[in-house]
């Protein structure tokens, strides 16, 4: 398959609808539906108002790397706002792995939504959007309605229930009127004000430009072809674009005198995913193509008959020359039935494409300065992924390494030094390296994972360091690490299992026997845990209290 950034594949994004107001609600309800009445009205503190105000303009240069971590066209990014997100994040990703490692790329990550949403805020200013207080008073009433209905719900178990039995449910939980329980979430949600706004910015600007008719019947059966694509891509990545149009036009001449487009693409083709079956990209939706390709690319394909080749097809990536293969209708077999579902879902699908497009166009005529090293030092990274298995691969490699370095002495984080111990890991197997530099590179591993471990606790990141000192048969240290490990993973009988397996494969039976009696132990507890106790052991029937 094909790698994204070789094909012309639209750029990741973050979640756009991450502030969203159906997530919003949504995500607020099923959080809801866990967690008592008493507590109902925190659930907002996870929403983070990281997109407060900022004056425009702001430091250049060591200052502004230390307040600011980056300017789009011009509007800064504060560092305590952008902090504040990644330790959110972060904690996020800790509850859902269970590993601080789960959570590396976070910051990244962030910058990535953070630009984004600046990028909106600032369009949705060129468009005349605007979001009033009382537009924002009436969300709020609807974000508080959505609360009190989900509790309703919860409260009445799939029975009927009165407003004046739910009256009776709110005083007896929370000792309060529901009037003044609603007030209560009413101003719970007030510290998220500037959230809300940004989603509402949001909301409106796609609504302006993104809107999408309703479709046609022979509109909609049309979006369901399956349309099956080749291409071949001369990139730009390593030739001007002259070099590359001159290129791309000698390969279209081969083509208009009868040569084999597979043949070709296998040849000449700069797309490592695709060359080796012949530039193919598969079968794909008519209504999934504007999602998957960048603009230039989609509005080809869209203009080509079955068996015709494009012109050349100019790209962010390079010079394409497209064939569409062949049309197949794919209309599902109940269109008749469900035509107004799938005429939403046909809207939805294109409105999303457009918005897309939107964001994509705004990033890539946006003015984004990143002045934080570590941040920089991340740019680097998609760089490496797209010279893998190519010849220009250890270059981007140890350019990355040298970008991690130069960040690590001015702002080093523990995110920074695991990302640098895995790059050097990286080096250290790369083939035809010899021996003195490989194990130069393990060290420099080891030193960076042990610096990481002075920020945070990893078992995956002890696992991992303990390999490394085993690859320098420095196997008391290994053991060290395992042994911290076990300390760590008190409760975790998966790692333990890896740990006993590990211990047999180095030979210490020592250690293989104190696993088992982990585990014999561990087996005791959980048998005594799921014994009840006494008082909730089942009567006998027919003595049971009224």
């Amino acid at each position: 398959m094909a790698r994204q950034n070789d094909v012309p594949k639209r750029t990741k994004t973050p979640d756009d609808d991450l502030l969203s107001l159906r997530n919003i609600r949504t995500g607020f309800a099923k959080k809801l539906q866990a967690i008592s009445l008493v507590f109902v009205f925190v659930i907002a503190a996870s929403l983070i108002t990281y997109f407060a105000a900022v004056p425009t303009g702001g430091p250049t240069g060591g200052e502004g790397a230390a307040r600011t971590v980056a300017q789009v066209n011009n509007e800064p990014i504060p560092r305590d706002q952008f902090e504040a997100q990644v330790e959110d994040r972060s904690r996020e990703r800790l509850m859902l792995t269970g590993d601080a490692m789960g959570a590396i790329g976070v910051r990244a990550e962030v910058l990535e939504e953070q630009i984004t949403q600046a990028l909106i805020a600032q369009a949705a200013k060129k468009e005349g959007i605007s979001i009033s207080d009382r537009d924002l008073n009436r969300e709020i009433d609807k974000l508080v309605d959505e609360q009190v209905k989900q509790e309703r719900e919860r409260a009445a178990q799939g029975k009927d229930m009165t407003d004046q039995q739910f009256e009776m449910v709110i005083r007896n939980s929370m000792g309060k009127s529901l009037a003044a329980w609603r007030e209560e979430l009413k101003q719970s949600w007030e510290p998220r004000r500037p959230l809300i706004r940004q989603a509402l910015l949001h909301q409106k600007l796609t609504e302006k430009v993104a809107k999408v008719p309703n479709p046609s019947d022979e509109e909609l059966k049309r979006s369901y072809d399956l349309l099956t694509i080749h291409h071949i891509l001369i990139s730009t990545d390593k030739r001007t674009e002259e070099q590359a149009r001159k290129r791309a036009e000698e390969i279209m001449q081969k083509l208009k005198a009868g040569r084999d487009f597979a043949r070709i693409a296998r040849e000449f083709s700069d797309d490592p995913g695709s060359k080796q079956t012949g530039g193919s990209l598969g079968d794909i939706p008519r209504s999934q193509v504007a999602l998957m390709f960048v603009p230039e690319f989609a509005k080809a394909v869209e203009a080509l008959q079955p068996k015709q080749i494009s012109d050349l097809v100019k790209t962010q990536f390079g010079f394409h020359i497209i064939r569409l293969d062949s049309v197949k209708p794919n209309v599902p077999a109940d269109f008749d039935k469900k035509k107004e579902e799938y005429a939403k879902q046909y809207v939805e699908t294109r409105r999303n494409a457009r918005w897309q497009q939107y964001l994509t166009e705004l990033r890539r005529t946006a003015k984004v300065e990143i002045l934080d090293p570590e941040l920089q030092a991340f740019q680097t990274l998609e760089e490496l992924r797209t010279k893998a298995g190519t010849p220009e691969y250890t270059a981007a490699l140890n350019k990355a390494i040298e970008a991690f370095e130069k960040a690590s002495k001015e702002f080093p984080s523990a995110e920074g030094m695991v990302v640098l111990g895995s790059l050097y890991r990286t080096q250290s197997e790369l083939p035809g390296l010899a021996e003195p530099a490989r194990k130069k590179a393990r060290e420099s591993a080891i030193t960076a994972w042990q610096n990481a471990l002075q920020r945070l606790e990893s078992i995956q990141l002890r696992l991992m360091l303990a390999e490394l000192y085993r690859k320098e048969k420095q196997h008391d240290l290994a053991i060290k690490q395992y042994e911290e490990v076990g300390k760590i993973a008190w409760d975790k009988p998966d790692v333990h299992a890896q740990l006993k397996s590990i211990y047999k494969q180095m030979g210490r039976q020592d250690l293989v026997q104190k696993e088992i009696e982990w585990e014999r132990k561990y087996q005791e507890r959980m048998r005594a845990e799921r014994v009840p106790p006494p008082s909730s052991a089942p009567q006998p029937a027919g003595t049971q209290k009224p």
